[in-house]
C-alpha cells in the first residue's frame, strides 16, 4: 500500500503517459504496482554494481514478489559503462536467456543506468516495457523522467540514442542514505538548473536551504518540484522541438567539459560549471546584466568543483560544441538566460565569445577554490 507521505507527479503524454512515484520505501509497493498496470511478469533487473553492493538484498526479496522469471544484470558502475560494448553484452544477456517482446526491463541505479538500459528497452525487439528506479539525486529530479536514453560514442556524449517513455518511476528516497557525499553533491547542479528555470521562489528557496538540501523531508520536496517542473515541459514537448531545449541550460559546456576530460568527472559537477559558463557568456552578449550575474552567480558557485575545471583548454572545448547534436547548419545553438524563468533559446555567439565566457568561468572557479587567507 502507498503511504499517505508518497507524491505522485503525471507526465501527461499523448497515448503513454505515466506516473511518477516519490517517497520513503516505496519500493515495496512495485509489486502491486506492476500487477496493477497489467505489466509484463518477465523481469530483468539492470543495477548498478555499488547499488547491488549495498541494496542486493532488498532488491532481490522484493523481486521475488513479482514474477518466477528474473534475470539480475550488474552493470559496472560510471560513465564507461554508456558504451556499445555494454550495451551489446546487455543485448547478449537478454537472448542467451530467452526474452522476447513480453519482457520489462527495470534499471536500478542513476543516469548512466537509465540511460544505457533505456535505450536498450528503446531498441531490443524494437521496444520492449520499461521502469526506472533511480537511485542518485541526479535522476531523481532529471534524467530518469521524459524518456530521453542514449549512449556515448567518440568521446561525443549521448550522441547515440532515442527518445523512449518508461512505464513507470519509482523514487524511493531510501537509496539517497547509501549516496556518497560527492554523488548528492554531482546532483544538486540539476537541481540548481531547475532553480534557474522556474521562478524567484524557488531560486531563492534553494540558496536559502543550500546547507541543508540533503534534509530527507527538503530533498523529498526538491524532487518533488524538479519533477513537476520536468513534467510540465516535456509534456508539452516530448521531443524537444521547442520549449524542452530550455532543459539544456548549460549543457552544451557541460557535455563538452565531460568529453574534454574523457567523463572523469561527475555530470552533475561539469553542469554546474556549464551553467557558470553559460552565465558568463549571457553578460558578454549583453542579455544577463552585471547586477544579475553576480547574484547568479552565488548559487553555482556554492559548489567547489574540481580543479581541472579551471584549467580547461579552450580551443577542444570549442570544437567539441560544435559536433554536438543540438548544433546545426555549423553554428553551436546555446541555451542562455536573461532572468530567472527567462530562457533564451538557440543563441549564436562568435569564437571571441565563447572564449571570453570559458576564461571568466575558469577564473571564477579557481578563485571559488582558493581559502582567502
Amino acid at each position: 500500500m502507498i503511504s499517505l507521505s508518497t507524491k505522485k507527479v503525471l507526465i501527461p503524454l499523448k497515448g503513454n503517459s505515466y506516473q511518477v512515484l516519490i517517497g520513503s520505501s516505496i519500493l515495496s509497493t512495485l509489486s502491486d504496482e506492476i500487477k496493477k498496470k497489467n505489466l509484463n511478469k518477465n523481469l530483468i533487473i539492470a543495477v548498478d554494481g555499488n547499488v547491488w553492493h549495498y541494496h542486493q538484498k532488498k532488491i532481490k526479496n522484493l523481486s521475488t514478489q513479482i514474477s518466477n522469471k528474473i534475470f539480475f544484470y550488474i552493470v559496472p558502475p560510471g560513465e564507461k559503462s554508456k558504451s556499445y560494448l555494454e550495451l551489446n553484452k546487455f543485448y547478449d544477456q537478454l537472448l542467451n536467456n530467452g526474452f522476447g517482446r513480453d519482457t520489462l526491463i527495470i534499471g536500478i541505479g542513476g543516469g548512466v543506468i537509465g540511460d544505457l538500459i533505456g535505450f536498450a528497452a528503446a531498441t531490443f525487439m524494437r521496444g520492449v516495457q520499461l521502469v526506472h528506479i533511480p537511485t542518485t539525486l541526479l535522476a531523481s529530479v532529471d534524467s530518469s523522467i521524459g524518456g530521453k536514453t542514449g549512449i556515448n560514442f567518440g568521446k561525443r556524449k549521448n550522441i547515440i540514442g532515442a527518445f523512449y517513455q518508461p512505464k513507470a518511476v519509482f523514487i524511493d528516497t531510501d537509496f539517497l542514505d547509501t549516496l556518497p557525499l560527492e554523488e548528492k553533491i554531482s546532483g544538486l547542479g540539476e537541481v540548481i538548473k531547475y532553480a534557474f528555470l522556474s521562478d524567484y521562489d524557488l531560486f531563492n528557496f534553494v540558496e536559502k536551504k543550500f546547507n541543508s538540501l540533503f534534509d530527507k523531508k527538503i530533498i523529498q520536496e526538491i524532487i518533488l518540484k524538479s519533477v513537476s517542473i520536468k513534467a510540465a515541459i516535456v509534456a508539452q514537448d516530448e521531443k524537444e522541438s521547442s520549449l524542452r531545449k530550455i532543459l539544456n541550460f548549460g549543457h552544451t559546456f557541460a557535455h563538452a567539459f565531460e568529453s574534454e576530460m574523457n567523463f572523469r568527472v561527475k555530470h552533475g559537477e561539469a553542469v554546474v560549471a556549464g551553467m557558470i559558463a553559460a552565465l558568463f557568456l549571457s553578460n558578454e552578449l549583453n542579455l544577463l546584466s552585471n547586477q544579475n550575474l553576480e547574484k547568479f552567480l552565488s548559487l553555482p558557485l556554492k559548489i567547489k568543483l574540481p580543479l581541472k575545471f579551471a584549467s580547461m583548454n579552450k580551443g577542444n572545448i570549442y570544437d567539441i560544441m560544435h559536433s554536438d547534436k543540438k548544433s546545426s547548419s555549423g553554428k553551436i545553438n546555446f541555451v542562455l538566460i536573461s532572468d530567472i524563468g527567462n530562457i533564451l533559446l538557440d543563441v549564436h555567439a562568435n569564437k571571441k565569445e565563447i572564449f571570453n565566457a570559458l576564461q571568466k568561468t575558469e577564473d571564477a572557479i579557481h578563485k571559488n577554490l582558493i581559502k582567502p587567507k
